[in-house]
């Protein structure tokens, strides 16, 4: 029997993992089109028109993003209605009916966040080559619940009686590991540009969900009777300890206790067990002096995890009698939330017995690929237009992103985007980037909110308000410090933004 608690705690540590990485897998559709030394995370043919650059230790580029396609903080915080019209409510309310909330969701959420923290990069010109290195700390997330797992969670199993709650498309990949890349770029002739970049990968920690089927069946004369049919499997490479029976079914899971010294917690993060490689590949062309297009194929890759790797499988059919859940999620109700939890953890390792092996598996890296084109209006300003398809699991996001770009100089480059993705037709970007001397500072978003609702707080007759940004389901912002030398906006006839 598996010790709940420990299971519990197991998984907060693994979502603490991500939590802090990845409140952000997408790069900033904008930031492709603003010359900038980062613009070669998008397409490596590109090349800055700096002749020499360097990425300040972890400030040189800092990015977060965070992207779904079933909901806005406004589906949670909204203005009520009646006696609560001049308040605003959660779906957590009592006034609030919450299957208006569920009849919003489709069938299948996506959830998708991601982070990268830039340690180290530079990059420099040699005649028609432009060579760089960087190193970086990446992290990506990939969830998707289906709606049955969130109407048995706010409604119970009520709502599946004589039938079955289905959660076959529940998916859960999370990656954080560390990116070692070398890029080289070189024009071919006056109209043609090639670039690959190659990566060599440690990852740090993996969770990596198989499931081909899930389910749970509500008997129709008795709610108390469940019938659970799985045959799915969870991949973890972590620093977690596992104790199985005879039998090996897992009986115990908790965090190593190596993470509990400066050593273990130093040594996970210098991890060099779990090796893998990707490349990116990019080109651009000059169609005329005006008119370019360019391609890109990034994150094309795999990592092999062999250390602290621990494989849970579930398969079969598990009769059991289980517990009418509702009055547990009654947002009327008013028991305390962590014995609702407790409960729920309990019934879930009691039937879910999960056998232990220890194999190495591979995983793949969500591919990215853009196919992008530009038209110069002027020599300082011009308009672009960009492709962004992510390939992962047999599961495609797509992006459409219209910008206008300006170079004013080397002093300063502006840009103004929309884009088009997930289900979301309200985002507005903006892209800056400053010059002082050598100093380069950017700052880069796809999603400026542009609703908000106003938040009061109200202690001892003290009035405290701060706006709350509204119907957005992605977000995402770069910002970083470059040191340039030698940079010159004038060296290329496509100036100022696609070389």
């Amino acid at each position: 029997m598996i010790k709940k608690r420990s299971v519990f705690l197991s998984f907060i540590f693994l979502g603490m993992l991500v939590i802090p990485f990845t409140m952000e897998a997408q790069e900033n559709q904008t930031l492709y089109y603003m010359g900038l030394p980062q613009s070669r995370l998008m397409n490596p043919a590109l090349q800055s028109s700096c002749g020499l650059y360097l990425g300040l230790p972890a400030v040189s580029s800092v990015y977060f993003h965070y992207s779904n396609n079933s909901f806005s903080p406004d589906d949670f915080i909204f203005k009520g209605t009646g006696e609560y019209a001049d308040s605003l409510i959660t779906i957590l309310h009592p006034s609030y009916n919450i299957a208006d909330f569920l009849d919003k969701l489709p069938g299948r959420i996506y959830i998708s966040p991601e982070a990268h923290v830039q340690l180290f990069a530079f990059g420099f010109r040699s005649r028609d080559i432009y060579f760089t290195f960087d190193i970086t700390e990446r992290a990506n997330l990939f969830l998707s619940l289906p709606k049955d797992f969130m109407t048995l969670a706010f409604h119970g199993n009520n709502a599946f009686v004589g039938g079955t709650a289905d959660f076959s498309d529940l998916t859960f990949d999370m990656t954080e590991y560390r990116q070692y890349g070398v890029s080289l770029s070189k024009k071919i002739n006056k109209d043609l540009s090639f670039g690959a970049k190659g990566k060599l990968l440690f990852g740090k920690a993996n969770l990596s969900l198989k499931n081909a089927d899930l389910g749970i069946t509500i008997d129709e004369g008795n709610v108390f009777t469940h019938t659970l049919h799985s045959d799915i499997s969870l991949n973890v490479s972590a620093p977690i300890t596992v104790t199985t029976d005879s039998e090996g079914f897992v009986e115990d899971l908790e965090i190593s206790e190596e993470m509990d010294t400066d050593d273990g917690i130093i040594d996970f993060i210098m991890n060099t067990g779990n090796m893998g490689v990707a490349v990116d590949l990019g080109a651009v062309y000059d169609i005329t002096d005006d008119f370019t297009l360019s391609a890109s194929v990034v994150d094309l890759g795999y990592i092999n995890w062999k250390q602290d790797v621990y494989n849970f499988v579930s398969k079969g059919t598990f009769n059991f009698e289980g517990i009418d859940t509702s009055p547990e999620f009654d947002v009327n109700d008013d028991r305390d939330l962590g014995d609702v939890a407790e409960a729920m953890l309990d019934s879930i390792a009691d039937i879910f017995k999960p056998l232990s092996q220890e194999e190495t598996y591979k995983t793949m890296l969500p591919t990215k690929i853009y196919l992008g084109g530009t038209f110069n209006v002027s020599e300082k300003l011009n308009l672009g237009l960009l492709s962004r398809s992510q390939i992962y699991k047999g599961k495609i996001q797509q992006a459409l992103t219209v910008s206008a770009n300006t170079n004013l100089g080397n002093a300063l480059m502006t840009s103004v985007s929309y884009t088009m993705s997930n289900n979301s037709y309200n985002n507005l970007g903006v892209g800056l980037s400053s010059r002082g001397g050598p100093f380069q500072f950017y700052f880069v978003s796809d999603h400026i909110p542009v609703t908000f609702n106003k938040i009061q707080f109200e202690d001892n007759g003290d009035v405290t308000s701060f706006p709350f940004p509204t119907n957005m389901k992605r977000i995402n912002i770069r910002f970083g410090l470059n040191v340039v030398f030698g940079c010159n906006a004038k060296r290329f006839k496509d100036k100022p933004l696609v070389l």
